[in-house]
C-alpha cells in the first residue's frame, strides 16, 4: 500500500510537471546601421537627392522568424531559441535606409511604395538571393540592385557579393557581422548614385 502511494505521488507529481509552463528561452536580434551619426559628410549635390528605397526583396527561405544558418549548401537549420525581432525584410530595409543615408549625407529617403505625386531622384531596387551565416561563422549577402533615375530609366545594374566572419552559435555576433555586410552594399550603391549622371529632380 505504502508503495503503491509513492508511485501515485511520483505520477502526480510528473503530470504537475508536464502541465507547468516552460520558460521562454527565445532572444530576440536586429540588424544594425554601421554607422551611429544617421547623416555623414554630405557633397553638395548628394544632400539634396530624393531616394526612393524599394521595392526590397529577399528569398522566402528568409520569410520566418527563426534565425537561418545554412548548414551544408542545401540544406538550412533554424534556431530553437534565435528569433528576429521584426521581419527580416523590414529590418534590412530599415538598416539600409539608414546606412545610406549616412553614406549619401541626406534625410530625403522614401520608401516604396511612394505616392504617385512624389517624384524621387534615384530609384533603389535590391532583390537579395542570400543573407544569412553558416555552420562555420561565415556570413554571406548576395543580391542584384538596381539604381533607376525618377522616370524609371535604368541607370546602373550589378550583381554584389559580401562576406564577414562571426563566432558560430554567437546570434549577437552573427547579426554584428550581418550588418557589416549590409554596409558594404549601403556603400557600393552610395558610391554608384554619386557617380550616376544627374537625376532630373536634383539640384548641383
Amino acid at each position: 500500500m505504502k508503495r503503491a502511494l509513492t508511485i501515485i505521488a511520483l505520477c502526480a507529481l510528473a503530470f504537475a510537471g508536464c502541465l507547468s509552463p516552460r520558460r521562454d528561452e527565445s532572444r530576440f536580434f536586429v540588424l544594425s546601421p554601421v554607422h551611429g551619426d544617421p547623416v555623414g559628410v554630405a557633397t553638395a549635390s548628394s544632400s539634396q537627392v530624393l531616394i526612393g528605397l524599394g521595392p526590397i526583396r529577399l528569398p522566402a527561405y528568409l520569410d520566418r522568424q527563426e534565425v537561418v544558418t545554412r548548414v551544408a549548401p542545401n540544406r538550412l537549420e533554424l534556431s530553437s531559441i534565435d528569433r528576429w525581432a521584426e521581419p527580416l525584410d523590414t529590418d534590412f530595409t530599415r538598416v539600409l535606409a539608414q546606412d545610406l543615408s549616412s553614406d549619401l549625407g541626406t534625410q530625403r529617403i522614401t520608401f516604396f511604395p511612394w505616392y504617385g505625386t512624389t517624384h524621387v531622384d534615384y530609384q533603389v531596387k535590391v532583390d537579395v538571393y542570400r543573407f544569412e551565416g553558416d555552420k562555420d561563422g561565415h556570413i554571406n549577402l548576395a543580391a542584384h540592385w538596381q539604381i533607376l533615375d525618377g522616370t524609371g530609366k535604368l541607370l546602373i545594374a550589378r550583381d554584389s557579393a559580401y562576406s564577414e566572419t562571426a563566432q558560430p552559435d554567437n546570434a549577437s555576433d552573427v547579426a554584428a557581422a550581418m550588418s557589416r555586410a549590409l554596409g558594404k552594399l549601403s556603400q557600393d550603391i552610395a558610391s554608384a548614385i554619386q557617380s550616376a549622371p544627374h537625376a532630373p529632380n536634383t539640384t548641383a
